[in-house]
């Protein structure tokens, strides 16, 4: 099969896995990313490496296509923002890699959801492209195991390890698993992009509620108020003491260390930085 790939790092072992295993992956798209937060750099790294294009050209209707003038069987999505213009009428079949266990999780970032849903299984979801999000047949799932405390950074390598196993076994045996697709069943959950209120650290709420939050956002940040400034949070170590102090209020401060009251204990700020005044 001729093979386009659109997606940034987070599924890019995926992309290397299949290419490893001998598949024509012939065109790459990807998206525009701040390199620091969201990668695109293994991406690039490997269309360099194996002489493929990229592009951060957003896919349109006339890029579909082109890429039927270019004989291209297959579209996988894999962490790709943006939304695919049908692809029936091209003849070109489409398939999405999705870090939950669909129905379960459909939207655009649904890891931290994982977590602060208190979810104890998700998985990987191999489904048929349609034009509503996340809704395709499925053509495989497989789940993996959520920690009582699991944290995004190992909640997102334990989807991509899964995914870099999937995916080529999808592509193995690509008409059997096509053509054997089942529609999704069950209770339908869709997980939307958190807003900043809900990126933000209450200091009234109970710390198993900040702790939880904490380890949703982990690497991406939580907004937090606190020593009459503004704050990106990246991790917390909090645990249930009595106080009398206000929640909010830093009751005690080291040299690279801040202790916040919340509603029923401490939270002690292990990586934190100021968000700068504009």
């Amino acid at each position: 099969m001729k093979i386009a790939f659109c997606g940034y790092d987070f599924f890019s072992a995926s992309l290397s896995e299949i290419l490893a295993r001998g598949h024509n992956v012939y065109r790459i798209f990807t998206v525009p990313c701040d390199n620091r937060v969201d990668f695109n750099q293994y991406i690039y790294a490997i269309g360099s490496e194996h002489n493929i294009p990229v592009t951060e050209e957003r896919i349109t209707p006339q890029t579909i296509e082109q890429l039927r003038a270019e004989g291209c069987d297959l579209l996988i999505t894999a962490a790709y923002f943006y939304k695919i213009p049908p692809l029936t009428d091209a003849g070109i079949r489409g398939i999405n890699v999705h870090p939950t266990l669909l129905p379960i999780g459909r939207g655009a970032m649904p890891l931290p959801w994982t977590i602060l849903t208190d979810q104890r299984v998700s998985g990987i979801t191999v489904h048929k492209l349609t034009q509503d999000y996340d809704a395709g047949d499925i053509l495989l799932q497989e789940p993996f195991a959520v920690e009582p405390r699991e944290r995004i950074e190992s909640l997102s390598a334990k989807a991509q390890i899964k995914a870099k196993e999937v995916l080529p076994r999808v592509l193995e045996n690509f008409a059997s698993y096509w053509h054997d697709a089942r529609p999704q069943s069950g209770p339908v959950s869709h997980w939307e992009r958190l807003t900043k209120e809900q990126r933000t650290l209450d200091w009234t709420q109970s710390v198993n509620d900040l702790d939880r939050l904490s380890r949703a956002l982990g690497k991406f940040g939580c907004f937090a108020t606190f020593d009459d400034r503004n704050w990106w949070v990246y991790g917390v170590s909090a645990w249930h003491q009595s106080h009398n102090y206000q929640p909010g209020s830093v009751v005690h401060k080291t040299n690279t260390e801040m202790v916040v009251a919340a509603a029923d204990g401490l939270v002690s700020l292990l990586y934190f930085q100021p968000i700068k005044r504009a």
